[in-house]
């Protein structure tokens, strides 16, 4: 198969083209709705969300030659993928990949196989370095997938996993408390200067934020001390589009994050009970989170706020030479 696109048989013996071609900047929204009717046919309670997605294509596509689509006949977007990373220096990446439901998804999946593997080694080969790139398999608990991986070359990464963890939101959720002095309040545009400082996670485009402050699904929560400074973070978020599709009122904590001169003082907790309150409000009936399976602390945490570990979410990786 070449690049510019593959044929796969229609239900009726016949062929149909699917074409291949770079993502442009246009294709975003479009993007998007192919994702939340991917999740709305059973992934709903997988990451990337559409905020996530969102987030790595603004901020963690540093060349547009990292992302690509499908597209059938009529011009529908079949099937999407990107390769991201946290720096424009880096060289661990991460391949998302997004497939109609309706589609042949081994076929579509080989092809984002192929292209990655092409990109990753152009992208090798011009840095004169290797590189790795890591994939979620689409199930944890069948083997289709994970055979079409380790077909490639990828294998099982053993020292580090994600976990998934949840509540449901019908009971009564405990106030948050605070220390004396320090109040709760949501991000307003003028401190965001303030808030990327304290932001520890990979660096995230202003613009983006700027967008999010302003969109009603996504909240930011920050805790100031007493003398007005930003001490600890909280972003929660939820799609009403996806719950019509799903059926599923799934709320999502995307990041909580306290200074490290801060912690111990229980500000994460009552964050995490103010982003549960603020979701509930707003009509999830669960709440959601991902988070790594070393990151003890985070996960005590969350038990504290009434979460358990739902799924856990292994991670296949390959290495991928300059020579």
């Amino acid at each position: 198969m070449g690049r510019d696109g593959l044929r796969t048989p229609m239900h009726d013996g016949g062929q149909r083209m699917i074409r291949q071609r770079p993502y442009q900047e246009n294709d975003l929204e479009r993007v998007l709705h192919l994702l939340i009717t991917y999740r709305g046919a059973g992934y709903v309670n997988r990451y990337p969300t559409v905020w996530r997605l969102k987030l790595l294509m603004s901020s963690r596509l540093w060349d547009e030659r990292d992302a690509t689509l499908w597209e059938d006949e009529p011009g529908k977007i079949i099937g999407f993928a990107m390769l991201s990373k946290r720096t424009a220096e880096g060289t661990a990446y991460g391949l998302e990949r997004v497939i109609h439901p309706t589609q042949n998804r081994t076929e579509i999946a080989e092809a984002i196989l192929n292209w990655s593997s092409q990109r990753l080694t152009e992208i090798a080969r011009e840095r004169h370095t290797a590189l790795t790139v890591g994939v979620a398999p689409f199930e944890q608990d069948t083997d289709q997938d994970i055979t079409l991986l380790e077909s490639r070359g990828f294998t099982l990464m053993q020292n580090g996993y994600n976990v998934y963890m949840g509540c449901g939101l019908e009971k009564p959720i405990e106030a948050p408390v605070l220390p004396i002095g320090y109040e709760i309040e949501p991000l307003i545009e003028s401190e965001l200067a303030e808030y990327q400082a304290l932001y520890g996670f990979a660096a995230v485009m202003l613009e983006h934020q700027k967008e999010l402050i302003y969109h009603p699904q996504y909240q930011h929560l920050v805790i100031k001390n007493p003398v007005g400074k930003m001490v600890a973070y909280l972003e929660c978020s939820f799609s009403r589009e996806e719950w019509f599709r799903s059926r599923q009122q799934i709320g999502w904590i995307d990041y909580v994050e306290t200074h490290a001169d801060y912690q111990g003082q229980g500000l994460g907790l009552a964050l995490m009970r103010t982003g549960l309150q603020h979701l509930k409000a707003h009509d999830a009936a669960q709440a959601m989170l991902i988070t790594t399976h070393d990151n003890i602390a985070g996960q005590h945490l969350y038990h504290k706020a009434g979460m358990e570990i739902m799924a856990e979410e292994r991670v296949y990786s390959k290495t991928i030479s300059a020579e």
